[in-house]
């Protein structure tokens, strides 16, 4: 296995455990946070995608030879579509999944399952790919863009200003939180 592989496996069992120790391998607290009644998976999220957006930029700013970053084509259509599906299976689970990773770790059943449906979706978009693509990726194909290309600014730049916005966010869900509590 090389360094960079390594590296990953290592930091994605850091992450697991660490949610996992945070109580996210039961189904409770997103489902809660569906309801808007809880707010902490909300914010872990928000906080993951900050520390993973601002690394990214970092390394590909300083350290190009360790980032790997390759940007998919954005297809308006699919992702509409395939945010819906998502959304309806992460709210009729209550898991998303790297929560349902971390309840099947835990021993948890409904993490076997929300695995297992994951899974079988994934094998289903494979199936009807080839029937999908004409309807759903080609019409609204907008290639592959980027939030600092699109901006015209540097990538750590653009990073570091949405890192400032999502640390917003979680510091107006804090409060609205405490205002509930």
């Amino acid at each position: 296995m090389e360094t960079k592989q390594i590296l990953g496996l290592l930091t994605g069992v850091l992450f697991g455990f660490a949610l996992h120790r945070a109580g996210f391998s039961r189904c409770g607290i997103v489902m809660r946070g569906l309801a808007f009644k809880d707010f902490t998976m909300l914010k872990v999220m928000l906080t993951a995608i900050t520390v993973g957006m601002v690394g990214a930029a970092v390394l590909a700013t300083f350290f190009p030879e360790y980032a790997h970053l390759k940007v998919k084509p954005l297809y308006v259509w699919g992702v509409v579509l395939g945010g819906l599906i998502f959304g309806v299976g992460m709210s009729i689970a209550g898991y998303c999944p790297g929560t349902a990773l971390v309840g099947l770790g835990g021993g948890v059943r409904d993490g076997l399952l929300t695995v297992l449906g994951g899974l079988t979706g994934a094998l289903v978009f494979i199936l009807v790919y080839p029937a999908i693509e004409p309807v759903l990726m080609k019409p609204m194909d907008l290639g592959k863009v980027t939030l600092h290309e699109v901006l015209g600014v540097p990538y750590l730049a653009a990073a570091l200003v949405m890192a400032a916005l999502f640390a917003g966010i979680i510091a107006w869900l804090n409060r609205l939180e405490s205002r509930t509590s």
